[in-house]
């Protein structure tokens, strides 16, 4: 999604969704939020841009020279221009640009705070940290985050962007999930558990008790089968048949109307 440009910090080589500049003084907390960034972007199915900066002037200068940021996540203690003052500045250039704070301490929480950051995050940061930042900024910008929350062992979580999972189906005492371009994953949980999560989501459909599939990654529904993009084949039970035709139908109905919006 992204790498390190020799100039000017990371390039995206595709068009980017989202652009997010990082100012930090310390090669090795760049990276760390880099990572992070790029796991917190995946899980959220967003493709990202991230310019990275050593300093306040010099990101203060690609600003002026007309670079629109969706975020800027700064480090507070960064020599020269710290990184309140460099938020405060980026803000008389593009008022309403969410800000987020990176520090060792809270001694600056007031100030962060006053310029309303979306976060404030204590080093080390964390890939939770940064998921909740990115939560937070697709919230304030209105889009639908459409993400399968999973937890698993010592208080950890697996998320799944919903949009790229293409079926999910209930194996062996656990769950199956089809990931696009991965191979299916296996995990320990009750198919009703992840079910629940689906239930506000007009792109999954249930073939029959223990299996539901993303719509979008549906080529055909030919009677008794749902005939897959990859090729495969899955039997719908006689139960649901008329519910899951019906349902497609509206799907690709909705698709056509959105196309003819986009003037596609």
């Amino acid at each position: 999604m992204c790498k390190w440009g020799a100039v000017g910090g990371f390039i995206d080589l595709r068009k980017y969704d989202m652009l997010i500049f990082i100012c930090d003084d310390e090669e090795q907390d760049l990276a760390a939020m880099q990572a992070c960034l790029e796991k917190a972007a995946a899980d959220l199915s967003v493709d990202i841009e991230i310019s990275a900066y050593s300093s306040g002037k010099a990101l203060m200068k690609a600003v002026e020279d007309g670079a629109k940021p969706e975020l800027a996540i700064l480090d507070i203690y960064i020599e020269g221009i710290n990184g309140i003052e460099a938020g405060r500045g980026l803000r008389s250039v593009l008022p309403g640009l969410p800000l987020a704070f990176l520090t060792f301490s809270r001694d600056f929480a007031v100030d962060a705070f006053d310029l309303d950051a979306l976060h404030y995050m204590v080093k080390p940061v964390t890939a939770d940290m940064v998921y909740i930042l990115l939560r937070r900024l697709l919230t304030r910008m209105d889009r639908n985050v459409r993400v399968l929350t999973l937890p698993v062992r010592r208080g950890e979580q697996l998320r799944f962007s919903m949009d790229k999972i293409c079926r999910i189906i209930s194996k062996n005492r656990g769950v199956e999930l089809y990931i696009q371009g991965q191979s299916s994953i296996w995990l320990p949980c009750l198919f009703r558990e992840i079910e629940a999560q689906f239930l506000d989501e007009p792109d999954f459909v249930h073939l029959g008790r223990g299996c539901m599939v993303n719509m979008n990654s549906i080529q055909k529904i030919d009677h008794d089968l749902c005939c897959m993009k990859n090729g495969e084949s899955l039997l719908i039970s006689r139960r649901e048949r008329s519910k899951v035709q019906s349902r497609y139908n509206d799907f690709m109905f909705s698709k056509m109307n959105e196309r003819k919006r986009q003037g596609i």
